[in-house]
């Protein structure tokens, strides 16, 4: 379809007449021989054109119908600046509309606002919302040509710690048994693996972290506390739980389930079964919201 013959399709459409599209800057009659096929506008001409019929200048310019590059092209910065500035929904959003397929570009770019999305829907405590997000991460990254190992590497190391939390919360599309080759060096992830080996009685990879990252954090004072814990000094993780609790830093939902999970274990061990009995509350309130979809 030409450019004319779309031009004349969407005035008619509007029920314009050429008189009418033609507007005060050309004339009818410049109209009429665009659309016959006997003119070709010139590129201001198209534009005005465009703004006129409420179309973007790519759908005119496109062959055939379909304008998705052009309408990519003209909106590809605000999607990169969306990107850049961390602005998540709104990036993926405008992928999704410019989305087509095979376009690996927008592709990379949707699987990795969607990962974003997820990881702050967990630290938000929504879980089952977080769970579908990374879902939609990894199925959209496996449609995509370029590899992204960190992607999956990461959400199972999210995934593996909600299990934790609940056998409820599980990713439909990831295989959490497949070996990865790749290894995250987020704070997150060293965490995550020092409280897996302080489980098991090992406090070696907590004991590396403490030296990778030595600025205080909620990681690395939750840890403390893991430790002492460990080495039986619950008056001690007492102290530090607490002081995370109490602390000018407000805790996330996350970071308070962790706490006062282990809060009601160390005032059981100290026999104050009285705060263990309400920290114990508190933690199953909170469980319950965070399984909440």
């Amino acid at each position: 379809m030409s450019v004319g013959e779309k031009i004349r399709e969407l005035r008619v459409a509007k029920m314009m007449s050429q008189s009418e599209l033609a507007g005060g800057q050309i004339t009818r009659n410049m109209i009429s021989c665009i659309e016959n096929g006997t003119a070709t506008p010139s590129l201001s001409t198209v534009f005005y054109l465009a703004n006129r019929l409420g179309v973007s200048v790519g759908y005119l310019l496109a062959e055939g119908t379909d304008d998705r590059f052009y309408r990519k092209m003209e909106q590809l910065e605000n999607v990169k600046k969306a990107f850049r500035e961390g602005d998540w929904e709104v990036c993926r959003a405008l992928c999704q509309a410019l989305l087509s397929e095979g376009d690996d570009e927008l592709l990379l770019l949707l699987s990795q606002c969607n990962l974003q999305i997820a990881k702050e829907q967990f630290w938000k405590g929504k879980l089952h919302a977080a769970c579908r997000s990374f879902d939609e991460a990894l199925s959209t990254a496996e449609k995509c040509l370029y590899p992204q190992p960190q992607l999956r590497a990461e959400a199972k190391e999210y995934f593996a710690y909600m299990s934790g939390i609940s056998p409820l919360l599980y990713s439909d599309v990831l295989d959490e048994d497949a070996a990865t080759d790749y290894v995250l060096t987020t704070p997150f992830s060293a965490y995550r693996r020092a409280l897996n080996a302080l489980n098991a009685g090992n406090t070696a990879p907590a004991e590396a972290f403490f030296s990778q990252y030595p600025e205080p954090s909620f990681f690395h004072r939750h840890l403390s506390a893991k430790c002492k814990m460990e080495q039986g000094e619950f008056e001690s993780a007492k102290i530090i739980l607490q002081s995370l609790l109490q602390g000018n830093d407000v805790l996330n939902e996350i970071q308070l389930y962790a706490v006062l999970c282990d809060l009601e274990i160390v005032c059981r061990e100290t026999e104050d079964f009285r705060a263990a009995y309400r920290y114990a509350g508190e933690k199953v309130q909170l469980h319950e919201q965070l399984l909440k979809d």
